[in-house]
């Protein structure tokens, strides 16, 4: 049976009136109008509603949305000795932005970054959550280097760190860690480090891996890709059409994170489009072997249109199951 989940971050803005507003808790404690303890209650209760809206629409596994971070890799590099924030810069092809990294010295673990994002999800869920991590390899490759001038270098220091993020979000109990290198479609040349970094960070850990690719194509990564050191391949089959069939290659070892409803777009996807693409998929790979989910995270899209993707995709999900 296919089994169903999200990419990652879900929107922090619902149109429902009755809803903690966190933008506009954020603002007010920036204009010093709310304490610290109010805006972490705002954002308690904002990630209560995102977890209880999964769960509703009957996501099997899930995660907190996101919800505290700004961009992918905000989260860790204020907790890394070595690095600073920098200027924004565009996300990918995206029309949003990230703080890119500064690396000032050489790089140290400083604290955990999501592990207390994970341990309150959790008590708060009736359902598995899922974590998420940026890969080292991506990190790099949306840092400014100052110090290191060795990519490489760079990249596997930074996999020592999420090492111990890893690490720990194990102990706490994740069964299921998600990993995002978004990079690595647009650099697949640079696969072989990526893959050091990848044995780095899971090394030892009692977890099983999921890795997220999205915006790009792994037409270069095939059939490689298969040998990577994780669980779970997740592909954004939306982005690139050639995507699926380069995933019905697939060996048979791995799990699949088919990324076939549109995070990018607020047009609905037909459900006989959706089987389709199932039934095409489930010819190659086994169905206990795939998660569908969203090509990417939620929060492109409006909070009304991300609710009816969601529940749509489950629908189906249960739909072709039967």
């Amino acid at each position: 049976m296919f089994k169903t989940t999200v990419v990652g971050n879900y929107p922090k803005i619902t149109e429902d009136k009755t809803a903690v507003n966190l933008r506009r808790a954020r603002n007010r404690f920036d204009q010093k109008k709310i304490s610290a303890e109010k805006l972490e209650q705002a954002y308690q209760e904002t990630i209560k509603r995102v977890i209880k809206e999964q769960e509703e629409a009957g996501v099997d596994l899930i995660t907190d949305g996101q919800i505290r971070w700004d961009d992918l890799v905000t989260p860790f590099a204020r907790n890394i000795q070595g690095m600073e924030i920098g200027g924004l810069l565009r996300f990918f092809d995206n029309n949003v932005y990230y703080r890119r990294p500064i690396i000032k010295s050489k790089l140290s673990f400083r604290n955990y970054s999501v592990v207390e994002e994970f341990k309150f999800a959790q008590a708060n869920s009736k359902k598995e959550i899922k974590p998420v991590m940026v890969g080292a390899f991506t990190f790099a490759c949306l840092s400014l280097d100052e110090f290191y001038q060795d990519e490489e270098k760079l990249t596997l220091d930074l996999a020592e760190i999420l090492h111990k993020e890893a690490e720990k979000l194990s102990q706490e109990g994740a069964k299921i860690i998600q990993i995002d290198e978004p990079s690595l479609c647009f650099y697949p040349e640079k696969l072989k480090l990526a893959k050091e970094s990848l044995n780095i960070i899971t090394q030892g850990i009692n977890a099983k891996f999921a890795l997220y690719l999205y915006f790009g194509s792994i037409k270069k990564l095939v059939p490689y890709l298969f040998d990577l050191p994780i669980d779970i391949i997740g592909v954004d089959v939306v982005s690139k059409k050639e995507n699926l069939d380069l995933l019905l290659e697939y060996d048979g070892k791995k799990e699949i994170g088919l990324g076939c409803v549109d995070a990018r777009n607020t047009m609905m996807e037909k459900q006989s489009d959706l089987i389709a693409l199932f039934k095409k998929t489930a010819k190659r790979i086994p169905a206990d072997k795939i998660w569908v989910n969203p090509s990417c995270g939620l929060e492109f899209l409006p909070h009304a249109e991300a609710q009816k993707k969601l529940k749509n995709m489950v629908e189906v999900v249960h739909s072709f199951n039967g």
